[in-house]
């Protein structure tokens, strides 16, 4: 008995803590240092660089589960892009799909909160290669 009341509150805790990070997801966040890391070699553009070059990333985490970004990062001209879809987590898995018209795009990030800065991280399952984000709280 006593251990199934100790299951018990061990899975309410989870549950829990997990919403709580949710809840410090909310919001819009804007891109401050943007990393990619091929062959073991990091390339990254701080936020002086960004902001010189016009580069925009945000990202929107609404509490019902959507999910939008714009940027301007895709395209040599920097023209500004908008996607829209959903996200959810689990333990330090960040997880957004993206609705790309008919095609739905899953990216699995880790992510780090560290106050109002949020690290992202895309790792290619095939190599090495990541990219690292991190993003302020707008």
């Amino acid at each position: 008995m006593k251990f199934k009341y100790l299951l018990f509150i061990l899975l309410l805790s989870v549950i829990v803590l997990q919403a709580a990070n949710n809840k410090r997801l909310f919001g819009i966040w804007e891109m401050t240092e943007f990393k990619l890391v091929q062959k073991g070699k990091a390339t990254v553009s701080d936020e002086k660089t960004l902001r010189d070059a016009g580069a925009i990333w945000n990202l929107e985490f609404s509490e019902d589960g959507s999910f939008k970004q714009n940027f301007n990062i895709r395209t040599p001209d920097m023209k500004m892009e908008s996607e829209k879809g959903n996200w959810s987590t689990v333990n330090d898995s960040l997880f957004i799909e993206l609705q790309i018209d008919t095609f739905v795009n899953k990216l699995n990030y880790t992510y780090i909160l560290l106050g109002d800065v949020v690290v992202l991280t895309l790792e290619n399952p095939m190599t090495t290669d990541k990219v690292i984000t991190r993003f302020r709280r707008k």
